[in-house]
C-alpha cells in the first residue's frame, strides 16, 4: 500500500512534474533549491493545491485526479493528511493546549474529550508545562512540538513536514530531530520531509529524492522522480 504521485502543477511560467511512490512506513526526504517545488508537492498531497494533470492516490483512494475522463478532488479534511508547516502555523490567539485540541474539535470531538487528549499529547511530547502559553511565549523548539502535537493528535494516515528544524538553535534542532526519530519509528504511514539540513536528512531518512530544475529565460521546469 503506497502513496502514489503522478501529477503536474502548472503556475504562470513554472511547471512541476512529480512521479514517485512512497510506501507505508517509509520516510522520504525531498531536497532541492529554493523555489523548485518541494513545498508545492506537500501542498498538493494535503489538498491545499489542485494538480493540473495526473493523479494523487493513497491505498487505492483517489485524492486528486485531473484527466480527460476523470475529475476527482478530495478536500483536505477528507484526506487524513497531517502537515507540520515550517513556522508551525499556530493560532496566535490560542494557547498551546487549545492549539492542539483544535484539530479534534474540527472533527466534532467533544470539548472535554479534546482537552483531555490534548493534555496527554502535550505530555507525550514533554511540553505539558507550557499548556497555557500562547505561541509568542514559546521558543522555536517548543512551537514545533506544539505543531507536531496538533498534527499527531488527529491520527493522520500520511505525515508531511516542511523544514521542521529551520530557524531553530542547535540545541532545539537536536532535540527536535530526536523527537522526530521517535515519531517516525512508530508511524505506519508514508512520511515526506522537506529539508535543507543534510545532517537531519541523514539522521531521519533512508530515502532521498532530489528535485531537478531546468530554467530558461521565460520558464522553469522542476522534476521529482526516483
Amino acid at each position: 500500500m503506497t502513496l502514489h504521485l503522478d501529477f503536474d502543477i502548472a503556475r504562470d511560467n513554472f511547471m512541476l512534474t512529480v512521479n514517485l511512490d512512497v510506501a507505508n512506513g517509509e520516510v522520504l526526504a525531498l531536497t532541492g533549491p529554493n523555489g523548485s517545488g518541494k513545498t508545492t508537492t506537500l501542498h498538493a498531497i494535503a489538498g491545499l493545491l489542485p494538480c493540473s494533470r495526473g493523479v494523487i492516490s493513497f491505498n487505492d483512494v483517489i485524492f486528486d485526479a485531473n484527466a480527460s475522463t476523470t475529475s476527482v478532488f478530495l478536500q483536505p479534511e477528507q484526506r487524513k493528511v497531517g502537515v507540520v508547516f515550517q513556522d508551525g502555523a499556530l493560532f496566535p490567539h490560542l494557547d498551546a493546549l487549545q492549539n492542539v485540541a483544535y484539530g479534534l474539535r474540527a472533527q466534532a470531538v467533544t470539548k472535554s474529550d479534546a482537552i483531555d487528549r490534548a493534555h496527554k499529547m502535550l505530555a507525550t511530547l514533554k511540553i505539558d508545562h507550557m499548556a497555557n502559553s500562547r505561541p509568542h511565549q514559546l521558543s522555536g523548539g517548543q512551537k514545533q512540538r506544539v505543531a507536531l502535537a496538533r498534527t499527531l493528535i488527529t491520527r493522520p494516515d500520511i505525515l508531511l513536514l516542511d523544514e521542521p528544524t529551520t530557524g531553530l538553535d542547535q540545541e532545539s534542532r537536536q532535540d527536535t530531530v530526536r523527537l522526530l526519530d521517535e515519531i517516525f519509528a512508530t508511524f505506519t504511514g508514508p512520511v515526506l520531509l522537506v529539508s535543507h539540513q543534510h545532517d537531519d536528512i541523514s539522521s531521519l531518512t533512508r530515502s532521498i529524492v532530489q528535485i531537478t530544475v531546468e530554467r530558461t529565460a521565460k520558464h522553469a521546469t522542476s522534476t521529482l522522480h526516483r
